[in-house]
């Protein structure tokens, strides 16, 4: 039979322990808002805009000094500097005054009027992809287009119409339509499951606090030595706390924070929300089933803080979870994180319904049912030697 009290006194024990300890009021009343402004406000112009290029010119022509200026006028670039040399360029990129520099050799100019092969190269600092991406797309974008009429003007010198020289000019074209994330913008790829990131991580360590220390007050120890329906009620009555706690956090961010930084829901915003909130039941009963194997608040504190970065890498969303070695695959398929994170990268980047989702809504169900049937023994077995200690 239900115990009703037991659920109520661990309700409000929950809710007195959060305010009490200082710890873990930060962690789950302050640190959920406080992180989502901090890294809300690193991303929030999201496009990576004037990165600092720089161009050596050893030709000095009219040609050069046009696609200098075709460079410039590329939101993405701002020409930071004209080094004389090779060695000058280099010398910049290595103090990080630059993110790149092209380089345009001597002739450059005389081998296109010619209608020959002038090539120039392109030196980038790959250490952050992101900018030499940027700058990549942006010098080739420029270099495709001048480089295609330069070609359609000499094939006119010698007497081709315009339609056939553009078909030798582009005898192959890609007509590509980017349907997701069409701009490439980081932000809005990365902030989504962040922030789902920062809920998970803040639960774990709080939850996993609280329920160690109402182990080290004994209160744990007293609620097991009741009838067996008491534990389940008690920890039904602490679970429900997070459970209002985090469905609202999971309200704020979709209803003010994702507006606020202009990060686009393309899904329904109901069925964000009750994958969320089946989410973050799984993290709870993960986090109940570890804690309940430490027996001091500061080593489980210790171990959980550490969880956040392997739990993100393992997830998929920075790399594919196929892509890893096979150990990894099989401990990223019993961590909740890699189906909330498949399923934020479907409903707000791709905009998907029930049905692309469906297999992470089943795979975190699966994973709340068997983690929950661990728990009960794991309670059971704590209740059996409370009783029996000499067994």
């Amino acid at each position: 039979m239900y115990n009703r009290k037991s659920f109520i006194q661990g309700f409000k024990e929950e809710m007195l322990t959060v305010i009490n300890d200082h710890s873990i009021l930060l962690t789950v009343l302050i640190a959920p808002l406080v992180y989502v402004a901090l890294m809300g406000s690193i991303y929030l112009n999201k496009e990576v805009r004037q990165i600092p290029f720089a161009v050596v010119d050893y030709d000095h022509t009219p040609t050069t000094r046009k696609l200098t200026r075709l460079l410039a006028a590329d939101p993405a670039i701002r020409i930071e500097s004209q080094p004389a040399t090779y060695q000058k360029g280099m010398n910049e990129m290595y103090a990080l005054k630059i993110q790149g520099f092209l380089i345009f050799p001597k002739g450059f100019e005389k081998n296109l009027l010619k209608g020959e092969d002038s090539n120039v190269k392109l030196f980038l600092n790959t250490t952050r992809f992101l900018p030499s991406n940027d700058l990549n797309r942006a010098v080739n974008t420029v270099f495709q287009t001048v480089g295609a009429g330069i070609r359609l003007h000499y094939f006119a010198t010698k007497g081709l119409n315009e339609k056939y020289g553009m078909q030798i000019v582009n005898p192959l074209m890609a007509d590509v339509h980017p349907i997701y994330n069409a701009t490439n913008n980081y932000g809005d790829y990365l902030l989504p499951g962040l922030l789902f990131l920062i809920l998970q991580q803040t639960l774990l360590i709080g939850l996993g606090e609280s329920f160690v220390r109402s182990r080290e007050k004994g209160t744990l120890q007293d609620i097991l030595t009741r009838d067996g329906n008491s534990i389940f009620a008690w920890l039904g009555g602490r679970l429900s706390y997070y459970i209002l706690l985090y469905a609202a956090y999971i309200l704020f961010y979709l209803a003010v924070a994702f507006h606020v930084l202009n990060i686009p829901i393309r899904g329904n915003p109901v069925t964000m929300f009750t994958i969320g909130i089946l989410f973050l039941m799984v993290v709870m009963v993960y986090t109940v089933l570890v804690a309940s194997f430490s027996k001091k608040q500061i080593r489980i504190m210790e171990i959980l803080a550490f969880t956040s970065y392997p739990l993100f890498l393992l997830s998929g969303y920075s790399w594919p979870v196929a892509a890893m070695p096979k150990p990894l695959q099989w401990i990223a398929a019993i961590i909740p994180t890699t189906p909330i994170m498949d399923a934020v990268t479907k409903l707000f980047a791709e905009g998907s319904s029930w049905g692309p989702i469906l297999p992470d809504f089943l795979h975190l169900l699966i994973m709340l049912v068997i983690s929950m049937l661990l728990l009960y023994w794991r309670l059971a077995f704590m209740r059996k030697k409370i009783l029996s200690p000499n067994s």
